[in-house]
């Protein structure tokens, strides 16, 4: 991803509702050095078509501000207007400089889960993202989730992930990432209910009235 953003130190005393009548978009950069931050403005066109292209709080962008700080930021916080969804105001948060950071990632789920192949069931994702401390510099794009394994009746949480060098993940251990359960006319179901079927023990037949 080729994104380079370039923006305007807000001229003191900026009346953020005049701002967006005039195009410009209201930001803030934190920890650009140490807590400092910064009062910055943007167009409201690059930053819509940012938002396109960026998720919050996971894509790490080069930001440099006019005629001083530049470096790797974070997308921390956008807000639109409750009524009307208009944008209103952008946070980035500076990463260099910091020993780890706290961001969400993406899951991408790999491989057909032989449960699927085979019995027909059907693979159910509970969650697409984990949020994990990391390096600035070690930020994968994302975190690949092998299901190739999985059968009917399996359920895959945090603990099982296979993650890359240097990630942390911050959700629970137990947390349930996906799991597969027989599909309503698969082959699985049917398995199930003959197996269900087999195992029952047939119930005490009533007592006779002896005559």
């Amino acid at each position: 991803m080729t994104i380079q953003l370039t923006l305007k130190q807000r001229a003191t005393g900026a009346q953020p509702r005049a701002m967006r009548r005039a195009g410009r978009i209201p930001v803030v950069l934190y920890g650009h050095r140490g807590t400092q931050s910064l009062a910055l403005e943007l167009e409201q066109r690059t930053a819509e078509d940012l938002l396109k292209r960026v998720t919050i709080n996971n894509t790490i962008l080069p930001l440099k501000v006019e005629r001083g700080w530049s470096g790797d930021v974070l997308l921390r916080e956008v807000q639109h207007d409750a009524v009307g969804g208009k944008l209103l105001h952008l946070s980035f948060f500076a990463v260099a400089g910091h020993g780890s950071i706290t961001l969400d990632l993406p899951l991408v789920f790999t491989g057909e889960a032989m449960g699927v192949k085979v019995d027909g069931g059907l693979l159910e994702k509970v969650i697409t993202q984990l949020t994990v401390h990391t390096a600035p510099t070690e930020v994968p794009e994302a975190i690949e989730v092998d299901i190739s394994t999985m059968q009917v009746g399996d359920m895959l949480y945090v603990r099982d992930l296979v993650l890359p060098p240097g990630i942390e993940v911050v959700n629970t251990p137990d947390l349930v990432v996906a799991h597969l359960t027989p599909s309503p006319t698969g082959r699985a179901l049917e398995s199930m209910q003959a197996a269900e079927s087999a195992t029952e023990q047939p119930g005490e037949q009533p007592a006779t009235a002896a005559g």
